[in-house]
């Protein structure tokens, strides 16, 4: 027999006391009587009397040595082991934004959590608990925790978000920690088959509310002001008056009311909007079941032009090119003239390269000599076209291919391949300690790019890539995404203003850390301050994922899932209980003896 807690045996010390209670000889008080007569009878009651006598036998004393012995083994905790089976669970939480519904108790998140941490309390001692959050970015939170208050704890601090589930990662987490942990996996969601053939226990929260959606919200600039496009959805009953509000930096700007019926949809058009604004945003009344996906919001970008220096004896192709691009504002130098560079944020050097670069102003070097950024190879004929490689991030370049006659392929360390012919990297572009760099191991005249009509598109979309705006740029992102800001290149300090007044840094270091706190939608603040403490402000709105979250009705259908796996563990088996019994047992024949003897 073992003790959880063996300083409850310093019970065992009533033991001797009360022992020691029975050896000691009562004392009497001094009394004056009349007569002797009885003095000889009153002699051996005084020696029975006597301290220290011999220990007599005394039921009440054998049933007050029990009672403090099951007492004291009590409070000590005994257990015995034995063998148990127990299972292991890996447990997963939506997180999504359908999981903010109301037709579920409170709502179905908080329903989820409370059926969550009921199963941990009751379940079986030594059971290991995993727990991975079902959201944009999966996250695996929780490993092999055997202690019930951390799993509690865990459950408790979780929040849903305003974005979706990426179920591919998700299964993907969810397979490999069972790999690890053993046991069953118990997915609490909102939708049935969700991970297709993954066995799992599933618990779904799900009363097919009533809601409907604003699913998109942009703007485009005429000559009246801005028009702000936003398209109502309905996912509920048929027949209901929807009303749709414009908010212009926080002020009503118009209304506009719709009937739908269940399945339609519809685009509100509203014109007019001053061309100074900052922030839209679109609400829609009355409130549903699901009050996140009534709210849309977009940041206004200002459309400046950025200051382009070419440097470079004779390139009429580079110079058509980029003047036709309505954000550069393009200025010319030959490269006798090029010392001292600066205030500039885009600098094209064209087979030249000076001394040293520019402090400020991103890069893009044609066919440059050797330097330090780049490994040049040897020049050589190139055999084959050239091709844009697919994989690029630049949107609608994939399909552009040329011939080059000869050129130098590029080793890069930092660098993104962009031009490849056969096997060699002819252009490569990323960011090089903190800057933007586009590098060409080839001049533009010994190939025939610059007379295809993909040469001022690659042009632009390199131009967008260093210079994000209007509807490519920094206006609105889906909740959950994780953002990559393209920072000025004169910015020493970055940072960003949550919905909630949360300072969050992203610079430096440089390039800015990417953003992954837009869990929660709403308005934020890109701040960037330069060298002389001037800071520019970009707006920019975090919406809710209304594709596949918006639409409360029940999807897929329960499976029926294989037996789990259970492990046997040793177990102490408390006898705590049985002790306390046979205590409550002893001191009733304690009370009985002691009533009879009086």
């Amino acid at each position: 027999m073992r003790f959880f807690t063996p300083w409850g045996l310093l019970a065992l010390l009533a033991v001797p006391i009360i022992i020691l209670m029975y050896l000691l000889k009562q004392k009497y008080r001094e009394t004056k009587v009349p007569s002797l007569y009885l003095w000889k009878k009153a002699i051996p009651e005084s020696k029975a009397q006597e301290p220290w006598q011999k220990l007599r036998k005394n039921l009440l004393m054998f049933l007050q040595i029990a009672a403090a012995l099951l007492l004291a083994f009590a409070l000590g905790g005994p257990y015995i082991m034995g063998k148990s089976q127990v299972v292991d669970y890996v447990l997963a939480l939506d997180c999504s934004m359908s999981m903010q519904a109301t037709d579920v108790s409170e709502s179905r998140f908080l329903a989820a959590k409370k059926d969550m941490m009921r199963m941990v309390e009751e379940a079986a001692p030594q059971t290991s608990f995993s727990m991975v959050l079902l959201q944009e970015e999966p996250a695996l939170v929780l490993s092999g925790a055997n202690e019930k208050k951390e799993v509690l704890r865990c459950i408790q601090e979780i929040e849903v978000t305003d974005g979706g589930v990426d179920w591919d990662k998700a299964k993907t987490i969810l397979e490999a920690e069972k790999d690890v942990l053993g046991g069953e996996i118990v997915v609490f969601s909102d939708d049935y088959g969700s991970f297709g053939d993954l066995q799992l226990q599933e618990q779904i929260y799900n009363k097919a509310g009533n809601n409907s959606a604003l699913s998109l919200l942009s703007y485009t600039e005429q000559e009246d002001g801005l028009s702000v496009l936003t398209r109502l959805e309905n996912w509920g009953i048929g027949g209901e008056e929807k009303t749709v509000s414009l908010y212009v930096d926080d002020t009503v700007f118009d209304t506009k009311s719709f009937v739908l019926e269940r399945g339609e949809s519809v685009d509100v058009t509203f014109r007019g909007v001053p061309k100074e604004t900052h922030s839209i945003m679109a609400r829609l009344f009355p409130e549903d079941a699901l009050q996140a996906d009534n709210l849309r919001y977009e940041g206004v970008s200002s459309a400046n032009s950025e200051k382009v220096l070419l440097v470079t004896e004779s390139n009429l192709f580079l110079e058509k090119a980029m003047s036709l691009i309505d954000q550069v504002e393009l200025y010319k130098a030959t490269p006798e003239k090029a010392k001292e560079l600066s205030g500039y944020g885009l600098y094209i050097f064209d087979g030249f390269l000076p001394e040293m670069l520019p402090k400020d102003g991103f890069i893009m070097l044609f066919n440059p000599p050797t330097n330090d950024y780049v490994t040049l190879g040897a020049e050589k004929s190139i055999n084959g076209t050239a091709r844009i490689l697919d994989n690029t991030g630049l949107s609608d370049i994939s399909s552009i291919s040329f011939e080059v006659a000869q050129g130098k392929p590029i080793q890069s360390s930092w660098g993104k391949p962009l031009v490849r012919a056969e096997n060699d990297t002819l252009a490569v572009f990323g960011e090089y300690e903190g800057r933007k760099m586009a590098v060409f191991g080839f001049d533009l005249h010994d190939s025939d790019l610059p007379l295809t009509a993909g040469f001022p598109i690659l042009l632009y979309r390199l131009v967008e890539w260093y210079f994000p705006q209007g509807e490519a740029g920094l206006t609105q992102q889906q909740a959950g995404q994780v953002i990559s800001f393209a920072l000025r290149p004169e910015t020493e300090k970055a940072w960003v203003v949550t919905p909630q007044d949360e300072k969050i840094t992203v610079a430096p270091p440089f390039p800015a850390t990417p953003f992954s706190q837009t869990k929660k939608m709403g308005f934020y603040s890109l701040v960037e301050e330069d060298g002389n403490g001037n800071q520019t402000t970009k707006t920019f709105g975090v919406n809710p994922k209304t594709q596949g979250e918006s639409d409360l009705t029940l999807r897929g259908e329960q499976t029926v899932t294989e037996g789990t796996t259970a492990k046997t563990i040793g177990v102490g088996k408390p006898l705590r209980n049985i002790l306390l019994l046979l205590l409550c047992i002893v001191l009733m024949i304690e009370w009985w003896v002691n009533c009879r003897e009086r």
